[in-house]
């Protein structure tokens, strides 16, 4: 067996060979690659136009429909003035129309701006304002809420889709599981008479029939295509808008090439795509990486925990990227909901965790949940379950960078077994990273400090932010510069990068993640914990989720005060509070379904708040009240 210096020295030699790799790849790109989406998309598909490009529903569009579709649109859209540069608003969701119109965008040379209708209406209106097309594309489900920020902007037509656009003719053969989400109703008919600037995406396409113009312009690698949405984990009303070139989708999809990834073809695979559509994760990581690699990809437009499960049945994904919250949920539903007994999806092969560290507690509930439904048995049948969790990372500003496929399976090689602990997060080929301590200095191995990166993914700056753009872009202490990924992190020993919690504002004495690192030590009882500051009270809320079978929560709960004092001192682990979720509460989402630390940190301290404390009856629970919260910092053992 390797020794620890023997399996470093392996590490730095394919570090380098990578970078040698990356470098070709990149030269490489400017060669055969400076073109638009639509072209790459079209080179890399062009002798499988027969093959299935997009599932809905039951409805199949081939590539070859894909493009003619892709191509009628861009007819409908040079109809309306539309040139190389010009920005045009979109709000809709995964559908096979949303795909037509970015196909037809890219052919045009033209820039798609893809919000949300959560955002708040004062920030939509200057969204509209920012795109200087006068058309704008929104879903009927949608047009509600957008009336307002339309009717006093400069948009001339509004040109509306709805869910029931690509149904199949003969019927929804999944209406009685979307009926009761009720979204899938055509008011299109509706709208256009209250209003004649609105109408359908039919007589969108219409309108390009008797054009005979030319619909290809000459773009470049560098040219600006999407501007799409951070999560809005820190202000999800007015999240940052987030400018990627081409450059960005097609780096993306060479990095998933068999040559460059010594992984599986990805070609027979069905990927579904189900993150709302004004995230850059969706648009890169779902949508055009399906499409670049010659997958089917199943467009959920439903985005919704307690929908989720049945979205996966309906589309029966190889692969799926999703957030932890999401894949929790469904798998406590098929462990535990009665609903969902005997559910099977011996389909699913490569399920994907995206947006947020997955911890190890979390992990092992997730692979027990995907052995119970015989996840992936369709494609590797084995007496043993072949699947476990894979991660993926890195942020909407510098795409996809990251992934681990079968993480848990990574973290039994002989260097992690040594080291106790799991696989980190690799970046791809074409990615440059560091981790910088305080000075701007490279951080040694297991070095806590702040995560930087570059690759042709990074974005090209933060949409009318300029202050954002010079914060996101910071230099380390050689002067090179770097896109700020500001999270915690360290890199082991055999490469693998460990993301932790955001850096905060002001210098704290012990970031929160060390808080959550130590409560979660106990795998066996804690499934989840998030840990914020109360500054009002100074005082660390523990927000707590417990294993399904957690036998003794007080005990649970005690020893984890226990490794607090051990770690921080009896001082500071006075001002920690401990908050319960219930199995069925759970925490609170963003629109983008990653928990929404904002509502923790907001979340008055109540008697929800406890702490573990010695009693003649043993342990007891005890909350932390208007009365007696300051009590909460002289309790003993």
């Amino acid at each position: 067996m390797f020794n620890i210096e023997e399996l470093e020295r392996i590490s730095s030699e394919e570090t380098t060979l990578k970078t040698k790799k990356g470098n070709i790849i990149r030269k490489n790109f400017e060669e055969k690659h400076n073109h638009s989406w639509f072209d790459e998309l079209y080179q890399r598909n062009k002798n499988n136009l027969d093959d299935i490009a997009l599932f809905y529903r039951g409805t199949e569009i081939t590539y070859g429909e894909m493009f003619k579709n892709m191509r009628k649109y861009a007819k409908s859209l040079k109809t309306q003035g539309i040139e190389k540069g010009t920005e045009i608003p979109i709000c809709m969701s995964n559908t096979p129309e949303l795909i037509y119109i970015l196909g037809a965008i890219s052919i045009t040379g033209a820039k798609a701006n893809i919000f949300s209708t959560e955002f708040e209406k004062s920030y939509i209106t200057e969204i509209i304002d920012w795109c200087n097309a006068d058309i704008i594309f929104v879903e009927d489900g949608n047009y509600h809420e957008l009336k307002e920020s339309i009717d006093n902007s400069h948009i001339s037509k509004i040109f509306m889709t709805s869910l029931t656009d690509s149904l199949p003719k003969d019927g929804n053969p999944y209406a009685e599981l979307d009926k009761k989400h009720g979204k899938f109703k055509n008011s299109v008919d509706e709208y256009e008479q209250q209003n004649h600037n609105i109408k359908s995406i039919e007589e969108f396409v219409s309108l390009g029939e008797t054009y005979h113009g030319n619909i290809y312009e000459k773009v470049n690698l560098d040219d600006e295509f999407t501007t799409t949405y951070s999560s809005g984990s820190t202000n999800s009303n007015r999240a940052k808008g987030i400018v990627h070139t081409v450059r960005s989708f097609i780096t993306i999809g060479r990095c998933h090439d068999t040559d460059v990834q010594k992984s599986a073809s990805m070609k027979n695979f069905t990927i579904q795509a189900h993150i709302p559509t004004h995230s850059n994760t969706d648009i890169i990581s779902s949508i055009s990486d399906s499409l670049m690699q010659g997958s089917k990809l199943a467009l959920e437009p439903i985005y919704d925990k307690d929908f989720f499960i049945d979205s996966l049945l309906i589309n029966k994904p190889t692969y799926v990227v999703a957030t932890r919250s999401f894949w929790i949920d469904t798998m406590k539903k098929v462990m535990y909901d009665p609903q969902y007994k005997g559910v099977k999806m011996p389909f699913l092969l490569i399920p994907f965790s995206v947006g947020e560290p997955l911890e190890k507690n979390e992990e092992k509930f997730l692979n027990k949940g995907l052995r119970k439904v015989h996840a992936g048995k369709d494609k590797i049948p084995t007496p043993v379950s072949p699947v476990t969790m894979s991660v993926a990372g890195g942020d909407c500003e510098h795409g996809g960078i990251f992934w681990i496929l079968f993480r848990s399976l990574q973290s039994k090689l002989p260097g992690r077994l040594i080291k106790n602990e799991v696989a980190g997060l690799n970046p791809f080929q074409m990615v440059d990273i560091a981790i910088l301590d305080e000075n701007g200095k490279e951080c040694a191995p297991y070095q806590m400090g702040r995560l930087v990166a570059n690759s042709p993914c990074t974005m090209k700056y933060y949409k009318n932010n300029p202050e954002a753009t010079n914060k996101f872009f910071i230099k380390d202490a050689n002067g090179k510069v770097w896109g700020d990924c500001n999270v915690y992190s360290y890199i082991d020993s055999m490469g693998g990068v460990h993301m932790k919690g955001r850096i905060p504002s002001e210098k704290e004495e012990f970031p929160p993640f060390l808080i959550a690192d130590t409560i979660l030590k106990d795998t066996k009882n804690i499934l989840s914990c998030e840990v914020v500051k109360n500054e009002e009270e100074d005082i660390y809320v523990a927000h707590i989720e417990m294993q399904p079978e957690a036998k003794n929560v007080k005990k649970a709960l005690y020893s984890a005060e226990q490794r607090c004092e051990n770690q921080f001192g009896e001082d500071f682990t006075s001002k920690i509070a401990y908050r319960l979720h219930s199995f069925e509460e759970s925490f609170e989402l963003t629109g983008c379904g990653k928990r929404n630390n904002r509502a923790l940190k907001t979340e008055p301290i109540t008697n929800k708040c406890i702490k573990p404390v010695i009693s003649e009856r043993g342990i007891d629970l005890v909350p932390i009240s208007e009365n007696n919260k300051e009590s909460a910092k002289v309790y003993k053992k």
